[in-house]
């Protein structure tokens, strides 16, 4: 996407006070054409059309605006760093079939772990140890089947699930209810570095943004949305767990329960869930049972890659970091790396050889499989 086309997006979603709904009413309006939203080429005789265009314009001037603007753009241009609109190509497929998917994901890590078969993990962050060990060896039984874990990096029931997949060499995704760049909890720091490179960290909150009680239950419907079913391991009657569950019920999605103690508060939710039709849950085969067993292979084709990278010595790794899917041409490697001209060309023929990255004209990219 060229660099002007990401700024009218940014804009947009930066326009305060106007919802998603209300873009999606505009892009319905201009054909899709998000430039021609901040910079109208004919005159509206809709009034609601009019008020829109005018308050989104009026943000676009202010130099505040184009400050966050100018940081966004230069945040992506970073290794693993991508910002992708409702109309990217990468933009996960199931995520766009929710009701109100996200227009825009600032995503580290891999665009490749937001397409894999998902399933989503969520609970309580003051979960029992038995809660913990249960939602630990779920999600490293369904990484080791295939499946991607995702959740929310939340303490307790979210951390367990994420660390059981990446134990297993598997793939986590994590949803943030903040901006990107601003972890939280931080004590999840070594985790959401974990994420980063064994699969991704995803947030629709502009960078910058501090995590606020209202951002988590918004951002649920995204955990449920990238999901093919949601598992709750525990959780209280008020649990934002519910709010999940809720979700993916909405959009058409598996929910499973694990049941616990009756005596256990932490336990009453997943069993309000059982009481209305979820899918009850002793082990990852009732999910895989449920869903369908199979591997998909974009991510048999992950874990291979991943494997491959740990062959490679300090200065190849080094150089493949800073290749991303948008071709970089070498000379900028060069600069970035430190690395001179004749090796880095020895070290760009290994890793294309090794099926890692791909020639392209005017550079090099990572290779799509």
């Amino acid at each position: 996407m060229e660099e002007k086309e990401l700024s009218a997006w940014l804009s947009l979603c930066l326009t305060p006070d106007i919802s998603n709904k209300s873009i999606r009413f505009l892009l319905q309006h201009f054909n899709n054409n998000v430039e021609q939203i901040i910079h109208p080429r004919r005159h509206e005789k809709n009034k609601e059309i009019c008020s829109l265009v005018a308050q989104c314009r009026a943000h676009k001037a202010k130099p505040e605006t184009n400050k966050k603007i100018q940081q966004a753009l230069l945040w992506q241009q970073e290794k693993q760093q991508h910002i992708i609109t409702l109309h990217s190509d990468t933009y996960p497929p199931l995520l766009k079939e929710i009701p109100d998917p996200p227009l825009l994901l600032y995503v580290i890590g891999s665009l490749q772990a937001l397409t894999l078969p998902q399933i989503a993990m969520v609970g309580s962050r003051k979960a029992s140890p038995g809660g913990r060990a249960m939602a630990k060896r779920l999600a490293g039984d369904l990484a080791t089947g295939g499946y991607s874990v995702c959740s929310g990096m939340a303490l307790g029931i979210d951390s367990e699930s994420h660390m059981g997949a990446l134990e297993k060499q598997g793939v986590s995704v994590a949803v943030l209810g903040s901006g990107i760049d601003q972890i939280y909890p931080r004590s999840n720091l070594n985790l959401a570095e974990q994420l980063a490179v064994k699969g991704a960290l995803v947030s629709e909150f502009p960078l910058g943004t501090p995590p606020k009680p209202w951002h988590f239950p918004q951002r649920n419907r995204i955990i449920s949305g990238l999901s093919q079913g949601v598992v709750v391991v525990e959780a209280a009657l008020k649990s934002g767990s519910l709010i999940t569950a809720r979700y993916a019920l909405e959009q058409g999605r598996e929910v499973f329960a694990v049941p616990g103690s009756p005596h256990n508060p932490q336990a009453k939710g997943c069993h309000h869930l059982l009481k209305n039709g979820a899918k009850l849950v002793e082990s990852a085969a009732d999910i895989v049972e449920e869903l369908g067993a199979f591997i998909d292979l974009g991510h048999e084709q992950l874990l291979s890659k991943a494997n491959k990278t740990k062959g490679l010595n300090k200065v190849a790794q080094t150089l493949l970091q800073h290749i991303d899917y948008e071709v970089t041409n070498i000379e900028l490697l060069i600069h970035q790396t430190g690395i001179n001209a004749e090796l880095i060309g020895s070290l760009l023929i290994e890793l294309e050889l090794e099926g890692l990255i791909s020639s392209r004209q005017g550079g090099y990219s990572l290779a799509l499989a």
